[in-house]
């Protein structure tokens, strides 16, 4: 079991910490957010609000890096994702630029707790920014030896990258019971102040899974291999029922469409062609 009382959750973007981790929310000790401000000016003026009021139930446990969002969302190839120390590969100076800014100003902010919770090495559903600050988590663990932990989640997106870390994962998980209300109640708090970012039709799973990484799992190379590997466990995420851009609502009602008036097998068959 994680030893909640000296562990810390970090997370990329406001918003991530009720998605990935609503189950653990109420027993960790500490939540970091790395990033704050971003692109869209509404949903910036609506995080400045939650934030600046106190408004989320666990207030007293936030902290915020206040790091501005490099904009790759999506930018990434994700069909062949490329690893890199700073993330994935992704056209991006401020992308790269970040990595150290992230890593200065999580360094002490980790110092004395055993356990880090975060996102996985391939982003959960596939988000560059997540990456990021799992490689991050990877860096600094090996100088504070830190005990990590990751969530199950992933997508037909990111499932591509995941298969690069199943040598990183060990036999040991937990699994914790999400508080359905309770995640309503966040979700309503972000999205009454623009501030929500994720699918409104989003269902959050009965059960969360989350896997201890490997002692000594930074010293461990990211394999390839041609057939993509799922292990036991996993919460898969149908990113063509989230939409979370104007562009993926679009995309989301024409593949919704197609499944009601398609054939089962005929359907599943263009979904494997899309992700292949």
């Amino acid at each position: 079991m994680i030893n909640f009382k000296r562990s810390v959750l970090v997370v990329a973007h406001p918003d991530d910490e009720i998605l990935w981790f609503s189950s653990i929310i109420q027993n960790i000790e500490k939540i970091i957010i790395v990033f704050n401000k971003c692109e869209n000016k509404m949903v910036n003026i609506g995080r400045d609000k939650i934030f600046n009021l106190e408004l989320l139930p666990y207030k007293e446990k936030i902290t915020n890096l206040n790091i501005k969002e490099s904009g790759v969302f999506n930018k990434a190839n994700w069909k062949i994702p490329k690893s890199t120390e700073y993330g994935i590969h992704v056209n991006s100076t401020n992308y790269i630029k970040n990595f150290s800014k992230i890593n200065e100003k999580l360094h002490n902010e980790l110092k004395g707790y055993e356990n880090v919770i975060t996102h996985n090495p391939w982003g959960e559903y596939g988000h560059e920014e997540h990456v990021q600050v799992f490689k991050s988590i990877k860096k600094i663990s090996y100088e504070l030896n830190l005990s990590v932990w990751i969530p199950g989640y992933f997508s037909e997106q990111s499932y591509r990258m995941m298969s690069l870390y199943t040598e990183f994962v060990s036999k040991k998980l937990d699994r914790y019971k999400i508080d359905n209300e309770f995640c309503q109640k966040v979700k309503n708090i972000y999205s009454n102040n623009n501030a929500w970012t994720w699918s409104n039709n989003y269902l959050w799973p009965e059960y969360e899974n989350f896997f201890k990484l490997k002692s000594k799992f930074f010293f461990l190379q990211e394999e390839n291999s041609e057939t993509p590997s799922v292990w036991s466990q996993m919460n898969f995420i149908l990113m063509y029922h989230v939409h979370s851009t104007k562009l993926s609502i679009i995309r989301s009602k024409i593949i919704q469409f197609l499944e009601l008036i398609l054939p089962s097998y005929v359907f599943k068959l263009l979904i494997k062609i899309k992700n292949s």
